[in-house]
């Protein structure tokens, strides 16, 4: 076996063990450019929780004010104070469950258990989401210690600074707003509603309308429902960090126009599952000569879902242009785009009034129409203007977030640190 074999042998495995492993020094570089703010952040987090902890405290000093500035560091002021709300009710609940047990018993393996099962239900009464198995290590490490007060209350202290040096960061040392990510993924959202609209034209401009060809384009509509969650938690994440921080002030709030945006885009995205749902309902299986559209009208519906793709994606421009103040000319294109839409949808509308006989075709083309006036009414111009319009005067003329206060989404605010953050801080588990 030569050495090439081997090589492609061992990078088959690697593939395997450690999948999404950067190939080159330059993947390296990509991946660690865009969030080496964030890890010197979290790096210096954790060095001062430990060298405050040698201010405040007498004899052998623990990480736990370190460890506890590590994990209450979030990517806003924030979410880190919801996090250390949370890390210190459950440093207490776990304290105070080791000092009752201990006060009438010592460490045996049945105290651990009731120290560990009591400290549990106190952590899911209280909801305390990911600090949940907090609240039972705290309880075991003073148990282990006969319930020494001194050593509880240096642990709370400990906690605290870590706490305090968590919330405090964000503030000093403010992390970029990601505004132009979501504003990206808002557009993404769009894009692909407009490729659904694109290809289902393509495909029914030159081909029959069959219950197999519907399912399919029901499917890529369904697609779309994934990039809005995504959008939605972007937002989110602009939200979040926006608040308490030193970069936002005197900054325009852009997060309302993204989740306006994304709610007209949501509408449209279930007018379009709507629209190939009653498509399929009407659409026979294989080619029928009772086919609910004749050459003519598919051809001209083909047209009138093409333009539908095109206003949906100048409406998704239009939306990220706004975070940048460069709307003019997008919104004219959307106008023009808007027209031209309602141009063809009358055209389609006469077409429908004189080739349709059957009932199941009246209720088809009906259901088309409805679609297409609901699509129109959450995209209009003009209502995206006038809302545009009322935002900017509650904004007080503020000047929107500069490339310099903006940045890609920072590595602490991927999802599931954000599921971590609305969890801890609101729901709990």
């Amino acid at each position: 076996m030569g050495r090439s074999t081997v090589g492609r042998v061992m990078l088959r495995l690697l593939d395997q063990i450690w999948p999404g492993h950067p190939d080159t020094w330059k993947g390296v570089r990509e991946r660690l450019t865009p969030v080496i703010g964030n890890l010197l952040r979290l790096t210096v987090g954790g060095v001062l929780g430990y060298l405050v902890t040698l201010l405040v405290t007498d004899g052998r000093v623990d990480l736990t004010g370190a460890l506890t500035a590590l994990l209450v560091i979030q990517a806003s002021a924030a979410g880190s104070a919801r996090m250390g709300l949370v890390r210190v009710g459950a440093v207490v609940i776990g304290i105070g469950v080791a000092l009752l047990v201990s006060l009438w018993v010592g460490l045996s393996w049945w105290s651990l258990g009731l120290v560990i099962f009591g400290s549990l239900i106190l952590a899911k009464v209280f909801r305390l989401g990911d600090q949940l198995l907090e609240t039972p290590i705290s309880a075991m490490v003073i148990l282990a210690a006969s319930g020494q007060q001194i050593l509880a209350e240096n642990r709370v202290l400990t906690t605290l600074v870590g706490v305090s040096v968590g919330v405090a960061l964000p503030i000093l040392w403010p992390p970029p707003i990601p505004v132009p990510s979501a504003a990206a993924a808002v557009r993404r959202v769009a894009q692909s509603l407009a490729q659904t609209f694109r290809e289902a034209a393509e495909h029914f401009d030159e081909n029959p309308v069959t219950g197999e060809a519907v399912e399919q384009r029901l499917r890529s509509a369904r697609t779309a429902t994934t990039a809005i969650g995504r959008a939605s938690e972007q937002i989110d994440a602009v939200h979040d960090i926006w608040q308490w921080n030193p970069r936002a002030l005197g900054r325009a709030d852009v997060v309302p126009l993204l989740r306006s945006g994304l709610e007209s885009l949501q509408t449209c995205a279930s007018a379009c599952r709507a629209l190939f749902m009653a498509m399929l309902q009407q659409a026979p299986d294989a080619l029928d000569p009772q086919d609910a559209f004749d050459d003519e009208l598919r051809s001209v519906f083909a047209v009138v879902l093409r333009d539908t793709g095109e206003c949906i994606d100048s409406f998704g421009r239009l939306v990220e242009a706004e975070t940048r103040g460069a709307e003019a000319e997008l919104e004219e294109l959307l106008r023009d785009n808007m027209e031209l839409l309602m141009e063809t949808r009358a055209v389609l509308t006469e077409l429908m009034l004189v080739t349709t006989h059957e009932p199941r075709q009246w209720v088809l083309h009906g259901s088309i129409l409805r679609v297409l006036d609901e699509i129109l009414a959450s995209l209009d111009a003009d209502h995206r203007a006038r809302a545009r319009a009322e935002w900017r005067s509650r904004q007080a003329s503020r000047p929107l977030p500069s490339r310099a206060t903006s940045s890609e989404l920072p590595v602490m605010y991927d999802r599931t640190w954000l599921r971590a953050i609305r969890s801890a801080g609101h729901r709990g588990d």
